[in-house]
Parts: structure tokens; sequence; C-alpha cells
């Protein structure tokens, strides 16, 4: 069974439609990527599986139970929501103890979560006093507190400095090595593609991928970047259905869906001299931008 499973999930605000019949399993001791453009119903999907906004249709449940049935929440899911709050007169560590009590944890563990997020030698400061970096360490030290098999993160890294976003990526990277389970929301592509080893895509409420990084990324098309004094000339030979050409400069063009082996043979068909040529392999940006071309489209949340 995997350790998140959302099936038909369905929600509306009025007349707008957030999570349109969105359906994925998370696996076990996989860190998963939950991407989208602004509007795609990512939080509203994440709200629904931690039982914080109801849903129309369909369920979202972890190992087959929904959040709100679990016996031991804090043991079972720790999730980090954007924006999260704190009481700002409270210290670190009072913030934790609370939260100890109230899910029946030792209180020793609250020093381990401390030394775990960075945040020993300021634990006894005021919330109040704290970056927005610090913020999500303690949320993201809230969340592990009770040990849990999956966490739920949205824009964890929201905040952090690169030496915190390198942290978080091997904390998570560490976990899901000991067998937990991540969802993470991220608008943050290029550090996405370092940290996850699946993606799940959403665009207007709606499933587009689902897949491991490797197979998403293997299916795009290369683009090769062409120098050439007859640069129009050759795009127009290069252009077919398949193939998209485009400007890139004065004296370059940018072709995908076709090699260079194929570029290369139709300019020496017509005697034209390339200078330089470029080959390089999608990335995950080039894919996501690609599935969610937002051009026209109504903002959703």
């Amino acid at each position: 069974m995997a350790a998140i499973e959302v099936r038909g999930l369905t929600k509306h605000f009025g007349p707008i439609l957030a999570v349109d019949h969105l359906s994925f399993d998370v696996e076990q001791g996989s860190i998963t990527g939950f991407l989208g453009p602004n509007g795609a119903g990512k939080t509203t999907t994440l709200r629904m599986l931690l039982g914080l906004v109801h849903a129309d249709e369909g369920t979202a449940t972890f190992g087959g139970e929904r959040y709100v049935d679990l016996a031991s929440p804090l043991h079972r899911v720790g999730a980090v929501l954007e924006a999260a709050n704190f009481y700002p007169g409270r210290t670190a560590r009072n913030h934790l103890r609370i939260q100890a009590l109230a899910g029946a944890i030792a209180p020793g563990r609250v020093d381990e979560v401390l030394g775990l997020v960075g945040l020993r030698s300021d634990a006894n400061r005021r919330v109040s006093g704290y970056s927005l970096g610090m913020r999500q360490r303690l949320g993201i030290a809230t969340a592990l507190l009770g040990e849990p098999e999956v966490l739920v993160l949205d824009e964890p890294a929201n905040g952090l400095d690169p030496e915190g976003v390198r942290w978080l990526r091997d904390l998570l990277r560490s976990l899901a090595n000991k067998g937990r389970t991540v969802l993470i929301s991220s608008h943050i592509l290029a550090e996405v593609a370092q940290t996850v080893d699946r993606v799940v895509i959403l665009d207007r409420g709606r499933l587009v991928a689902h897949s491991s990084l490797d197979e998403l990324t293997s299916t795009a098309h290369r683009v090769v970047r062409v120098r050439t004094s007859r640069a129009e000339e050759l795009g127009a030979a290069l252009a077919t259905d398949s193939v998209r050409v485009k400007p890139f400069g004065p004296e370059w063009i940018e072709v995908t869906g076709a090699t260079s082996e194929q570029i290369g043979m139709t300019a020496a068909q017509l005697g034209i001299p390339i200078f330089e040529s470029r080959s390089e392999d999608a990335n995950l940006e080039d894919v996501f931008l690609k599935l969610t071309e937002t051009q026209g489209k109504g903002a959703q949340r």
C-alpha cells in the first residue's frame, strides 16, 4: 500500500473548480515533488489531505486512513504548511514543549529536533525575533517532533539561504533513506530536481504528470542551439509539425525536436554554413513549462 493515496479528489470554491478529480499515489520511502503554477490547486490538495479543507468528492488517505482518523497523528504525519504561524511571545523551545505535551511525545525529543534543525543556540529566543528562514526551521522541527512516517511540506525552502536549502535537501534525503516518505510542494524547480525521486504536476486542478523524475525528463525533446549566418533560411527548412524553431539572437536559432545530425544534414544539403552547435538535454524546468503553459489561464487556488 502506498504511503499516501489520493483518489478522485475534487474541490469547488463557489464557481471555481480548484481541484478536479485528482488521483495519485506517493510511494513509501520516496521524496515526491508536488508541482504546479500558482493557482494549480496544490495548497488546497495538501489542506484536504490534512483534513483542514473538506473535499467535495474523493478521498485522501495515509496508508488507507484519513488524517482525522489516525490514532496518533503526530507519530504518523508531520506537516509544514506555507506561512505557518507561531505565537510570537513564545520561545522555540517552549513552542516545541507544548507540541510534545499535546502529542504525548517524550520531552527529550525537543532538544533532539532543535539540534537537528540548527536552532539549539536560538532555542530560548522569542519567535517574534526569528527570521523567515528560522521560522521555517522551527516549522520543520515541529513536523519532525513525533518522528513521523510521512512528511508533508508546503514550500519549506521559502526564506532559507543557500546553506539552508542544502541542509534541507540533505535532511530530506537522509529521512527517505531511512524509509520515511516526503511529499514536498515547491516553486524552486532547480532545487526540486536535485532532491526528489518522483514528481506529481498539476495544472488548473488536474493531474498532468505523475512519474519518476528520470522518466519525465527522458521523454522531453533535446534542445539544439545553432549559430549560422543564414539562420532564418535554416530555420524555415527545419520547421515541421514535430520540429519547433525559434530565433535565439542575431545568428542563432533554437531547435526542438531534431538532433544535431539531422540539423547538420539539412544545412549541408542547402549549403548553409554552421559556425557553432550546442545540445542541451531537457530539464525539469523545461518539461514543467511545457506541461503548464499558463498564458490566458485564470488564477485558481
